[in-house]
């Protein structure tokens, strides 16, 4: 399985979080703007095509002593009927009545082919008509119709009733209420952000406030245990040169256990200072030009009598040179968490490799062993504060599980990345990628 810790800058948790609240925030207002208008614009709708239908149902319904009664559109257009036609099966028009004569056959052409078997409602466009009388001009522009039709039985067989309203009136108020509705989203938006960004900047401040005091304790108090963790360890080392003759084995085994947990101790301190500072931004990083070959070279021979009381074969695969611009003390921090964990976690007689790459877009540093491995589920959580694969079993070497999350940050730091290539019970593979 391959994973990768991606290349970037370090990524500030209260300005993401701060985005986050804000970008809901919005969204939800925006949301509850959109919502309003939809239900608005569809209870404007509901309520036209009721009135509609209904005035348009009488005028379709309306009788006089058993005959149909056709409105004279062509002189009274006062109910903004346009049309008034009843058609027979075979289409013939048996009755009919225009506003503007000049549109019937296209109005009688769309209808023909409309035959509902019951009372049915649609709308549909009416196209401009213009003709000129002399030096005058008529013109009338496109208009949205609602047509209505209703089957009636007359003497001579089934026909049906046509008839249509000019709603033009109500599409304009609903394109205008629609561009209102778009401008006023517009300007919400731009509100949204600004009031969801302040809601959001009050929301982070006690969550800010509890986190500075969090680092300053963390930092006060690794700080503050430096002092008497050296004083305990130097206290050890003058009993032993003074009573070295004198100290029976269980008290040396006892002396020994002790200063390897103030070791440990140390080492966690240190781990859990540099995380503070790294946190509140006060590490500060010496970026040089070196030859990073020679150097590896000194960091792996530190750790060779580790590696021989594990029977560990400790190989390097490098050039002989290689110039590189980095801090070279926290690089040397890098490869010593790496080498720790390797052969930490490589049983009896297994092999760890120690490699470097150039390129000329990247170097790399290759840290491979032939130890345990790590599972699946576990390797994006390897670099996690305190987080340990086998806790009862780092805790027994000595693991507080801040390595990893160091040298995150120390790669971090040289906006490198590190891809980890590791399948349980065969190894690992740590490969730091660098920019020249």
């Amino acid at each position: 399985m391959k994973w990768t810790l991606k290349q970037g800058k370090k990524r500030d948790i209260f300005q993401y979080t701060q985005n986050k609240l804000t970008f809901t925030y919005t969204w939800l207002i925006v949301l509850f703007l959109v919502l309003f208008s939809i239900i608005v614009s569809l209870f404007f709708i509901f309520m036209t095509y009721r009135e509609e239908s209904n005035s348009l149902r009488t005028t379709l319904s309306a009788t006089d002593e058993g005959r149909v009664v056709v409105p004279d559109l062509e002189n009274n257009r006062s109910d903004d009927l346009t049309f008034f036609y009843v058609l027979d099966n075979r289409g013939q028009v048996l009755a009919e009545s225009d506003s503007l004569p000049q549109l019937r056959e296209h109005n009688i052409a769309v209808i023909q082919k409309w035959r509902p078997e019951e009372e049915k409602f649609r709308l549909r466009w009416q196209p401009e008509w213009q003709e000129r009388f002399g030096n005058f001009i008529m013109k009338t522009d496109s208009r949205l119709l609602f047509v209505g039709a209703h089957p009636i039985l007359t003497a001579s067989g089934p026909a049906t009733i046509y008839a249509a309203k000019d709603v033009t009136f109500y599409w304009d108020i609903l394109r205008n209420l629609f561009i209102v509705f778009v401008i006023i989203l517009i300007i919400f938006i731009v509100a949204a952000v600004k009031l969801s960004s302040s809601m959001s900047k009050k929301a982070m401040i006690p969550i800010q406030l509890v986190f500075k005091q969090q680092q300053q304790f963390l930092a006060d108090a690794s700080h503050e245990l430096r002092t008497p963790l050296s004083i305990m360890n130097t206290s050890l080392d003058v009993i032993e040169l003074e009573n070295g003759d004198n100290i029976t084995p269980y008290s040396k085994e006892v002396v020994s256990d002790m200063k390897e947990e103030i070791g440990r101790m140390s080492r966690m301190v240190q781990h859990l200072l540099m995380l503070a500072r790294s946190d509140a931004g006060s590490v500060e990083f010496e970026m040089i030009d070196f030859d990073i070959a020679a150097k590896i070279r000194q960091w792996v021979l530190a750790f060779e009598g580790v590696a021989q009381k594990k029977a560990i074969t400790l190989r390097m695969m490098m050039p002989d040179t290689l110039t590189v611009k980095g801090d070279p003390e926290r690089l040397k921090q890098l490869v010593y968490i790496l080498l720790d964990n390797a052969i930490k976690y490589t049983p009896e007689g297994g092999k760890v490799d120690v490699g470097l790459d150039p390129n000329p877009r990247q170097w790399r540093i290759i840290v491979r062993d032939s130890g345990i491995g790590i599972a699946e589920a576990d390797q994006p959580r390897i670099f996690d504060r305190f987080y340990r694969v086998e806790k009862h079993r780092s805790r027994e070497e000595g693991s507080a599980g801040l390595g990893l999350a160091i040298a995150k940050q120390i790669v971090i730091a040289h906006r490198g990345s590190v891809v980890l290539e590791s399948t349980p019970g065969k190894g690992s593979t740590f490969s730091v990628e660098f920019p020249v």
